[in-house]
């Protein structure tokens, strides 16, 4: 199937971080092409201020290189920007008149900074704080001049503030409102900000409005409407940023303040979306990375198809990147009629706490001076907890190893790419890391906004204490009960149970039916444990699916022209190939299924046959017969046996095709005898199989695969695929089983027995306990 073509205007964070998303969820869909305004791949914008405090390089805050569009065969137009989009035509045409046409285009033009309408605004010497360019300019800039001045003291602002300041600059900060970061602190919070920058040497001028740049070509100074001045050789303009949304007036897109999109980030026109600062969402726009990344996760998952309930809208956090200075907000910070709250302030140890509440429900929190549970508190605040547990939170915080070991494996540590404790410590214990940085590069965690970079260290200092202890206890298995799937496994061993309605009776389940995951898992099990089992009546289809047997993929005249009759006489209209070579009779009726059964007079499968293997799927070359003979002898053995998922087996020739090196088990001729590989994945995110062993001949090459496929259904979990099964247990054990010549024949064993139990049940279900 041709691929479509996706469009992205805008080769910044939010967009590139769908990009990723989509290549995710289906990395064939799409011919991707982006056009970025910048000379410079993607790079994380927030983390600029850190180049000019000097805590990183700009090495150090690239996140995707060239390197990185090369290898998902992504067309990348750097230095190149988006000016017109045709909407009927959908096409896009640059400012280098390059035309390109898009299936699905993508506008995530960001925004840029708010250059206050003054005059003297365009001289030499007054900069923004957007891009690499411009923090290149100011730390060129810092090595010739003195006295600097930014105008803004929101959270850009400062961090430029401060930035400039360890360059060496005597650094003036200027703001219209009497108090700085007025948007995400209280007066209290806000108080206790300013003291502690003006100690780091940093001079504020408050309920200041500018009203012109002085100085001939070059700014040399700042004057006032209240008739002062400053003295300045450097300017900066901090006083907010205003969407990019150019693109989308002149092609006739509805703006507000941003790009309007809905649920799906789409916007008024067809087959065109937004994403990112330039969008705005339910009348607000976000410039977080969280809130950023969960709008590119939904539009990704929408234009793949995969099943989404849209953005819903994010809870605002903000963390000042200021070395030696911890201060936190979350969702609302100003009290009004609606709101209570909880203030905690120790003037001595500088510490200062507030939760606000709106009926009894968490609504907002600032921390100042610690900001240890700053995660706790915005989980908190995302599942709008009850005032009882956000105070007991806000008046004994926890010590970190106290705080580590009573969090969950699943709570978040980096909310921006939702990365949780439990997959930090993973990879750590895995991959054996010991740094932030390595951490950073292996799970994303800190990766983009840097403000749970302290939390990583944290926990990766705790986890290397002596009072870290390996976490042990496994999420449930569903909502129906604290059961583990293991311990499920556990019970139904220890205890004869006939149906899975008596199991969960028994078992204490929460509800009384069980529900979609738990009951098919109980059943499963059950089959593995009681070879032989009856399954309980489902209730009947309205229409059926038959596939005769063809094993090998071989049949005949006879079989072909008798099929031919039946699909004649019982008006079968859907009849088609599988990909496992057998013919697909669709849409039978219930009442001609048992007489279509026996007038066929060959074996058949059936979509009453649930998680069977449904074919081995053979090479057809001429010269391949006997890979066909093999296919058919290993199809015999393993047909009727219950799988835990649905499984894929394939024999190839090493010449004409390689189809089994990416099924569940596949096996392919060589001249020295069978390469059999196991852990292949079909489909959107194909990946080859790892090679298992190599074989000599066509009977250990079947005693080989029935022993895997054995061993894979007395150990899997129920619906674990067989990459996910051999990821977990790993490949050297595995072998280590297969290649133990007396286990592999007690698995062969056990699989006759299986087989020799389903084709004759016992009299009693549960008389022929596996152990």
């Amino acid at each position: 199937m041709k691929k479509q073509r996706l469009v992205l205007a805008g080769n910044g964070m939010a967009g590139i971080h769908c990009i990723e998303e989509v290549l995710k969820l289906n990395r064939q869909m799409f011919e991707i092409v982006i056009f970025g305004s910048e000379p410079h791949p993607n790079y994380n914008r927030i983390l600029l201020s850190s180049v000019l405090q000097g805590e990183a390089s700009l090495d150090d805050i690239t996140l995707n290189n060239k390197d990185w569009y090369d290898k998902h065969g992504i067309t990348l137009y750097t230095g190149e920007t988006v000016v017109h989009i045709d909407t009927v035509q959908q096409r896009v045409i640059t400012d280098r008149k390059r035309t390109h046409s898009y299936d699905k285009l993508i506008v995530a033009t960001g925004s840029s900074p708010h250059i206050l309408p003054i005059p003297g605004a365009d001289k030499e010497g007054v900069y923004g704080f957007r891009t690499i360019e411009d923090c290149q300019a100011l730390m060129s800039m810092a090595k010739h001049y003195q006295k600097a001045a930014v105008i803004g003291a929101g959270l850009l602002g400062l961090e430029a503030a401060v930035g400039l300041q360890h360059l060496g600059m005597d650094v003036s900060v200027i703001h219209h409102s009497a108090g700085i970061m007025q948007k995400q602190l209280d007066q209290t919070a806000s108080r206790l900000l300013q003291t502690e920058l003006e100690r780091k040497g940093l001079t504020f001028l408050l309920e200041k409005d500018t009203v012109s740049i002085s100085g001939t070509s070059r700014a040399d100074g700042i004057c006032f409407k209240d008739g002062s001045s400053l003295k300045a050789d450097l300017i900066v303009m901090a006083a907010g940023v205003r969407p990019n949304i150019q693109l989308a007036v002149s092609a006739g897109i509805a703006v507000n303040r941003g790009i309007i999109v809905n649920d799906y980030m789409q916007t008024s026109e067809p087959n065109v979306y937004a994403v990112g600062e330039c969008a705005e969402h339910n009348g607000t726009l976000y410039g977080l990375a969280a809130p950023l990344y969960e709008q590119g996760k939904a539009l990704a998952k929408h234009i793949c198809g995969a099943p989404c309930e849209g953005y819903q809208g994010s809870a605002p956090s903000a963390a000042l990147k200021i070395a030696g200075i911890d201060v936190w907000s979350a969702g609302k910070v100003h009290e009004d009629e609606r709101t209570t709250s909880i203030k905690i302030y120790d003037e001595q140890t500088g510490i200062y706490k507030k939760a606000l509440f709106e009926d009894d429900k968490l609504a907002g929190v600032i921390l100042f001076g610690d900001t240890r549970d700053k995660q706790r508190f915005l989980d908190s605040l995302l599942k709008q907890r009850d005032i009882s547990i956000v105070k007991k939170q806000i008046i004994e915080p926890e010590n970190t190893g106290t705080l580590f070991d009573s969090m969950s494996s699943s709570e978040t540590i980096c909310q921006c790419n939702s990365v949780t404790k439990g997959a930090i410590e993973e990879a750590v214990h895995t991959k054996g890391l010991t740094t932030v940085e390595e951490v950073k590069h292996c799970t994303k965690a800190s990766g983009s906004c840097g403000g749970c970079k302290p939390l990583v260290k944290d926990l990766l200092r705790h986890m290397t204490s002596s009072e870290y202890t390996e976490p042990a206890v496994t999420p449930s298995f569903c909502g129906c009960t604290d059961f583990t799937e293991d311990d499920i496994i556990a019970e139904l061993q220890r205890r004869p149970f006939t149906n899975p309605g008596e199991a969960m009776s028994q078992l204490g389940w929460k509800t009384n039916n069980g529900c979609r995951k738990c009951v098919p898992a109980i059943q499963y099990y059950l089959e593995m444990l009681y070879p032989g089992f009856v399954q309980p009546e489902s209730a009947a289809e309205d229409t059926y699916i038959l596939i005769p047997q063809m094993y090998g993929g071989r049949t005949n005249a006879e079989q072909l022209r008798n099929i031919a009759n039946i699909i004649e006489a019982y008006s079968i209209s859907d009849v088609s190939i599988t990909h496992g070579q057998r013919l697909k009779l669709s849409g039978i009726k219930p009442a001609d299924l048992p007489n279509i059964k026996k007038d066929l007079k060959m074996p058949v499968r059936s979509n009453e046959h649930h998680r069977t293997l449904q074919s081995v799927k053979a090479c057809t070359c001429g010269q391949n017969r006997s890979i066909q003979q093999l296919a058919a002898q290993i199809e015999r053995h393993l047909e009727m046996l219950s799988m835990p998922a649905y499984i894929s087996i394939s024999l190839s020739c090493e010449t004409d095709c390689t189809d089994a090196a990416i099924q569940d088990v596949g096996a392919i001729r060589t001249q020295a005898g069978w390469d059999i590989y196991i852990g292949g994945v079909r489909g959107t995110h194909a990946r080859s199989g790892a090679l298992f062993c190599v074989t000599d001949n066509a009977d250990s090459t079947a005693s080989m695969i029935k022993g895997l496929i054995q061993y894979y259904r007395e150990t899997a979990h129920y619906l674990e695929a067989v990459h996910q099964w051999m990821d977990r247990l790993g490949i050297v054990h595995i072998r280590e089983v297969l290649f133990e010549e007396d286990l592999k024949t007690q698995l062969l064993e056990s699989l006759q027995t299986d087989l020799s139990l389903i084709q004759n049940p016992p009299v009693q279900a549960g008389a022929h306990k596996k152990g």
